[in-house]
């Protein structure tokens, strides 16, 4: 890992790009990574990433981590996304991630949790299956993970996102404010997550950048306004070229 990019993601003030970076993505600071993340498009793909997650899962909940040795119907389903992160060193897989865009059939999390109507209008999506099996690059690779998987989203025009956590790793998603769907942080048992008591987060795909933004958070910097072009063939510029230009027609 580049000792200048984890001195960045630590103590990003410095790299802190005024608004309009946000919105112009020439503007924005282009940061390459050790690694690139890709969509899966074959089998071979959906096997490196049940791998992935066999292993990572399996170092606190063997049980859980052997039932997830093999792709399941979702991976497969239209409706959902499986993404994949590589080693620039090696080409090898060192982490993963899945989105599930609500339509033919409901996120997996609503089989154990009725969301409320306010929060199920518009296009939702759930965040799920991230896994690292190595903890080189971990909180780096996470961060990415996380941010290719929110990119996905928007691009593809999700309203909201769902992200259920399990204790004590929810502690680290206090970096991201991110709201509960349950009062007083609770946690319930989730069927597609082996019946593992998780907290539900929940965010606004095109409201958190400016709550971020307004509260100086540091991954504003991080997720806004830097470039990674190494996440889904430069995802973050795409989406943003595209929504410059539907706004321009809109404009006449």
């Amino acid at each position: 890992m580049n000792v200048e990019y984890l001195r960045w993601i630590h103590y990003p003030e410095s790299k802190m790009a005024s608004p309009t970076a946000v919105n112009f993505p020439s503007d924005s600071t282009t940061q390459l990574l050790p690694f690139w993340i890709a969509q899966a498009k074959s089998d071979h793909d959906l096997e490196l990433a049940a791998k992935a997650r066999q292993v990572a899962y399996g170092k606190h909940l063997p049980e859980f981590g052997d039932r997830l040795a093999t792709p399941d119907q979702d991976d497969r389903h239209s409706d959902s996304a499986v993404l994949l992160a590589y080693s620039k060193l090696d080409g090898s897989c060192i982490g993963t991630v899945r989105i599930q865009i609500a339509g033919q059939q409901s996120i997996r999390l609503e089989e154990s949790f009725a969301l409320p109507s306010a929060l199920r209008t518009g296009r939702i999506a759930e965040i799920s299956r991230l896994a690292i099996p190595s903890r080189s690059n971990g909180l780096a690779l996470r961060l990415m993970l996380i941010k290719a998987a929110y990119w996905y989203c928007r691009a593809n025009h999700v309203d909201r996102s769902f992200i259920c956590v399990r204790y004590p790793v929810d502690r680290q998603y206090r970096r991201f404010d991110l709201d509960d769907v349950l009062p007083n942080a609770e946690f319930i048992p989730m069927q597609h997550i082996g019946m593992i008591p998780h907290r539900i987060f929940w965010f606004d795909v095109f409201k958190i950048e400016e709550r971020w933004l307004l509260s100086a958070n540091p991954l504003h910097s991080v997720y806004f306004a830097s470039s990674h072009p190494d996440l889904l063939d430069n995802i973050q510029s795409r989406t943003l070229l595209q929504e410059t230009q539907g706004r321009l027609r809109s404009h006449g």
